[in-house]
């Protein structure tokens, strides 16, 4: 009697080692746990690049390892059908020089929303808009400290705040933010495009 082996493969995975095994890329299960212990720590491929390239394995050569390391053994793939390493350095002790990048990054990002608001606010003529409204209510002009200056202010953080689901490094609520389910669909489609690029380099295993 045959031992069904179940294997779910990532889309893409991330080592920090010079070399990647099956159990790097894939999840198996199997009820003869001797099938899974033997096949996790099987190589896959090596990494002589120095973390410069990445590289492409297809569900069909762990199916190859499998039929060589064992005789009944019945493979399910329910997983990914290709499989994107990226091999990464491990993180170094340079703590002042991850700092200085998110300083750089939080300026960049200030600097260019405060920008694009200001931007849309002249584009749309919001401050001729709030004189006539003050004038048609009051019969005064507008001296650019009203109530609705305040409000609209106020307004434009709370709704900025409650669209992103972010409070500093908590979250309003446990759903996903907009910025997260983008960077999902672009991560996706970028991982959808290397494996459609591989596939049509006759089978060539590195991507650069």
């Amino acid at each position: 009697m045959s031992d069904t082996l179940y294997i779910k493969m990532d889309q893409c995975v991330e080592v920090t080692n010079d070399y990647v095994t099956i159990g790097d890329v894939a999840k198996l299960e199997c009820k003869n746990k001797a099938v899974v212990n033997k096949l996790k720590p099987i190589k896959l491929l090596n990494d002589n690049s120095n973390g410069k390239n990445r590289y492409i394995v297809s569900i069909m050569k762990i199916f190859e390892i499998v039929d060589q390391e064992f005789q009944n053994v019945d493979v399910q793939s329910i997983g990914e059908t290709d499989c994107i390493i990226e091999f990464k350095k491990a993180n170094s002790d340079i703590k002042w020089l991850e700092i200085l990048k998110v300083i750089v990054i939080c300026l960049i990002l200030f600097f260019g929303a405060g920008f694009s608001i200001m931007s849309f606010n002249n584009d749309i003529s919001v401050g001729s808009m709030f004189e006539k409204v003050c004038e048609l209510l009051t019969g005064d002009k507008n001296t650019g400290k009203t109530v609705m200056e305040v409000g609209y202010s106020l307004g434009l953080g709370l709704g900025i705040l409650t669209f992103y689901n972010h409070f500093g490094p908590k979250k309003l609520s446990k759903d996903p933010t907009p910025i997260e389910v983008e960077m999902r669909k672009y991560e996706t489609e970028i991982n959808q495009a290397l494996i459609d690029g591989h596939n049509r380099q006759d089978g060539k295993l590195d991507v650069k």
